[in-house]
């Protein structure tokens, strides 16, 4: 028998707190977007019900920790179970935030009820849906592969760059305010995914922490490139803003000595 049966139960109740808001977040998402798609104000309004419900849980989730390091004076691995599981909760009650954001655009979007909603957003859902699912599972069995979650997170944001170039493209061939502020919703809903997505990535870093002891980073190289990237391009402006302007042509000058 455990030495502290206390302590086990409580981290046992901690995990199995953190798995069922997994659950729920990932259920407040499947709603928000069939409420997107159908353009249901009463099924959005389900989405607010149920992150009030996020919200409950993650006060729970945070009790049970503060209650097991106060009291208990975990170590170790034990120690970062609870600090992991920590950060989880928080991460989790954003993506559930997330979810609530897709749900309150759908008023905007009703401005123009025959406005299409993109399939982007759809498979944007669904693979931040599926990280989500990785994250818990590697969560249970301890085992955790960055690469595969870095690659699915590649994938989000490039359906985000797509849909964001395609609806400014049909903002900009539009002049009614309606229609534009509607527009300007699918925007902000691909945002969400997008975040949805990253908070995902945050997940599996939290469970990978756990698991070693050491904090890794998803797609870093990705913004090292971005950085040197910007860089460049200030360098690039910066040397063409010291070079002198080009010298106006002989027929200007010409005409200019004729007049």
């Amino acid at each position: 028998m455990s030495p502290r049966p206390t302590f086990d139960r409580l981290l046992k109740q901690l995990q199995a707190d953190i798995l069922r808001m997994a659950e729920m977040v990932d259920e407040e998402m499947t709603v928000a977007m069939e409420a997107l798609y159908a353009k249901d104000v009463d099924l959005a309004q389900q989405v607010f019900a149920m992150d009030e419900q996020v919200n409950a849980l993650r006060y729970q989730i945070e009790r049970t920790a503060l209650l097991l390091i106060s009291t208990q004076q975990p170590m170790a691995r034990d120690a970062r179970a609870i600090l992991a599981a920590l950060f989880m909760n928080v991460i989790l009650e954003r993506m559930g935030d997330k979810a609530k954001s897709i749900a309150k655009a759908i008023p905007h979007i009703l401005l123009r009820p025959g406005l299409k909603i993109p399939s982007e957003l759809q498979e944007m859902a669904n693979t931040g849906q599926t990280m989500l699912h990785k994250a818990m599972d590697a969560y249970v069995s301890g085992e955790v592969n960055l690469e595969e979650i870095a690659v699915m997170d590649d994938e989000v944001d490039q359906l985000y760059g797509e849909t964001f170039l395609s609806v400014l493209a049909r903002m900009s061939k539009t002049r009614k305010t309606d229609k534009v502020e509607a527009i300007y919703e699918l925007l902000r809903v691909a945002r969400d995914l997008e975040r949805f997505a990253d908070y995902a990535t945050d997940l599996v870093e939290r469970v990978d922490f756990m698991v070693t002891g050491h904090l890794a980073e998803v797609n870093v190289d990705d913004w090292n490139e971005l950085r040197q990237s910007v860089e460049e391009e200030r360098t690039r402006l910066a040397g063409a803003s010291k070079k002198p302007p080009p010298s106006r042509p002989a027929a200007d000058e010409g005409t200019s000595a004729e007049n």
